[in-house]
């Protein structure tokens, strides 16, 4: 099976192709916030590298978010458009899963946050409907403290409060390489060979608040 992942939640961007659980291509760097002008030409090109046609995709991969939402958008219209004009399914994955699949496991309890900004973080929650929700800094420091394992935190949180993580909680928490600390399509990719399939009017974005301008116009 040949599958195509999309990332564009955030910063950067990145796309990658997959053939049997095995990442073959991989294309990644901060696009700073312009993934509309850059996803369909990495695209193009990452097919052009591996010698494969657009038609030869068995299976879409997006990222539905939380993070911007602009990049959320414009990964989703375009990964849904693939899926709709080729006939083939979709996987969507939170980019907080995204996070956690792409840091090894150790003597730590892994725990992905994405910068919300205000302050704030977006973590995963049993108790939200949506699997995600947002917490105050200080909320997910004191949920941290509570933890009886280390925890090592992964995603933009952990470099935008790296410091006040770090003075709060000493060496109950660690972080992750930078490497890490964004989504990556690969990992995407990987996850989605044995993800569950959907068709693509099923796979929607994930928005945990309004954006700036809605909440203005409110």
């Amino acid at each position: 099976m040949k599958l195509l992942a999309i990332e564009t939640s955030g910063p950067a961007l990145s796309v990658a192709a997959a053939e049997n659980n095995d990442v073959k291509a991989e294309v990644f760097f901060h696009a700073g916030f312009i993934h509309s002008e850059k996803l369909i030409p990495s695209i193009e090109w990452l097919l052009g590298q591996l010698h494969w046609e657009l038609g030869e995709l068995e299976r879409i991969a997006v990222s539905i978010g939380p993070g911007s939402f602009t990049g959320i958008r414009v990964g989703m219209t375009c990964g849904r458009t693939l899926a709709q004009g080729l006939g083939v399914g979709m996987v969507g994955m939170t980019s907080l899963d995204i996070l956690e699949a792409g840091v090894p496991q150790g003597e730590y309890k892994v725990v992905p946050a994405i910068d919300a900004l205000r302050g704030e973080v977006f973590v995963k929650s049993k108790k939200a409907k949506e699997g995600v929700e947002i917490k105050t800094l200080q909320a997910f420091i004191d949920a941290i403290k509570k933890s009886k394992a280390k925890v090592l935190v992964a995603g933009s949180a952990a470099i935008t409060y790296r410091d006040a993580m770090a003075k709060a909680l000493g060496r109950k928490v660690i972080f992750a390489e930078q490497g890490m600390n964004l989504p990556r399509a690969g990992v995407l990719a990987r996850c989605a060979a044995a993800g569950k399939e959907m068709k693509y009017a099923s796979v929607k974005p994930l928005y945990i608040r309004k954006s700036w301008a809605e909440e203005k116009r409110a």
